[in-house]
């Protein structure tokens, strides 16, 4: 089609001369255009012909099925970031499901009664119960203190697992007693206690501890009971205030505070919630790291006497806790 126009156009090229000049339009002369149709010889002029019209165009063959995108492009172009694959942690002979397992955190609570009294061997109750034991309507104390309310933060860094993690681990906690203060001077058939002033019994025991938990069975077997030991070194703060709210002085000047060291012992058994909603604990260790949640509840054995060296007060106690316990 284009060699067509192209020689269209050359034919009339070699037989229309272009005009010289474009002229000014004039009235329509019968004769002049009579003359105009002829040549100089009274032949006639040949007018050239129009260009052949253009064909059709044939529509494009359709293409071919496109090719299937690799894995490698569509990782490449797409925008969707997938999380961190599950690892699989490995030990000594041992390879445990999900993410690294280091570390455990927890949170415990249970009642307290700090022996302070065990070894008073004179009539009555002891100088702890004096103050802060059970009053009859007299303010007169007449039975043992309830226990008090202690919670507890431990944590814990696993550093081996031998058919469970092997760590050491820390806790500190908090007690406090109250009580009304005793009359110093009371009047026959009043009460011996006064409501305006409070004395108070405080401690802060610590505790570095070596613990063993046997998570053979949770971690292959699907058996979500966890046995494990605790057994350390541990140290309290305590304090005692009147009143005034100031420690407490004694008849020889000794201020009611200082510390003692003992030990003490804690097995438990905790329960592994996993079992509960797999799925989602799965997805919680992949995308945040935590491995396990538990419940749990332990059997505590202290012993805060200064290891039974000097005339010290015994801080000890044989009591319970159940807490909430989280591993990652």
């Amino acid at each position: 089609m284009i060699a067509a126009v192209f020689f269209a156009a050359l034919r009339p090229a070699a037989l229309v001369e272009p005009p010289s000049a474009v002229p000014e339009p004039v009235a329509a002369d019968p004769v002049a255009a009579a003359s105009a149709a002829t040549s100089p010889t009274g032949a006639p002029t040949e007018v050239p012909p129009p260009p052949p019209a253009a064909k059709p165009t044939a529509p494009p063959a359709p293409r071919g099925p496109k090719a299937v995108p690799t894995e490698a492009a569509i990782a490449r172009d797409s925008t969707f970031q997938p999380g961190p694959a599950r690892r699989v942690q490995r030990g000594r002979g041992s390879a445990r499901p999900g993410t690294p397992q280091r570390f455990e955190f927890e949170f415990k609570i249970g009642p307290y009664l700090p022996e302070v009294d065990k070894r008073y061997s004179g009539d009555g109750l002891g100088p702890y119960a004096t103050i802060f034991g059970r009053t009859n309507r007299d303010g007169l104390a007449t039975k043992q203190p309830r226990s008090g309310v202690m919670p507890i933060l431990g944590f814990e860094w696993q550093f081996a697992y031998l058919g469970g993690p092997l760590g050491i681990g820390t806790q500190i906690g908090f007690f406090r007693d109250r009580a009304d203060a005793l009359v110093a001077d009371p009047v026959p058939g009043e009460n011996l206690r006064s409501s305006a002033d409070r004395v108070s019994f405080g401690m802060v025991p610590l505790a570095v501890l070596a613990v063993y938990r046997l998570e053979l069975f949770a971690d292959f077997y699907k058996v979500p009971l966890v046995p494990y030991i605790k057994a350390g070194i541990s140290y309290a703060f305590w304090w005692s205030r009147d009143g005034s709210k100031k420690v407490a002085v004694n008849s020889q000047g000794e201020k009611g505070r200082g510390g003692v060291v003992g030990w003490q012992l804690n097995p438990g058994l905790m329960l592994r919630l996993d079992f509960l909603e797999p799925g989602s604990a799965k997805k919680l260790d992949v995308n945040t790291g935590i491995n396990h949640t538990y419940i749990f509840g332990e059997f505590q054995l202290t012993r805060l006497r200064n290891f039974g060296v000097g005339n010290t007060i015994d801080l000890g106690d044989k009591t319970f806790f159940g807490g909430l316990a989280i591993e990652f």
